[in-house]
């Protein structure tokens, strides 16, 4: 439970609703994360960067909250574990481009 001094913070997971699937259902995929920290005088408004730092952001004063489709509040511990599987993606990509390339064969195979 956070320290009642400090100040409360809401996460929203924004959201990519995918249409046109053979089934006709909609796929919907995490694409960004933002949080709101109840700061005074007014809200301090963050989104998670690309380099996994919080940065300033307006989107949550262009969209309200609870009203728009293109996002949804979610617990922190959900975004905890957004950030963890995104960290994860990232080095098992990274960890796949590092790898050699494969010698291509030359023509002493041949012979």
């Amino acid at each position: 439970m956070p320290d009642s001094h400090e100040p409360a913070v809401r996460y929203f997971a924004l959201i990519d609703d995918e249409r046109g699937h053979p089934d006709g259902q909609r796929a919907r995929r995490v694409t960004g994360l933002v949080r709101r920290t109840a700061t005074q005088p007014a809200p301090t408004d963050e989104a998670l960067g690309r380099d996994f730092e919080w940065g300033s952001t307006e989107y949550l004063q262009r969209f309200t909250p609870g009203t728009d489709e293109s996002h949804e509040e979610i617990c922190a511990e959900s975004a905890e574990r957004l950030i963890e599987s995104w960290r994860a993606s990232r080095a098992s990509h990274k960890t796949e481009r590092e790898r050699p390339e494969p010698n291509p064969p030359t023509d002493e195979a041949q012979s």
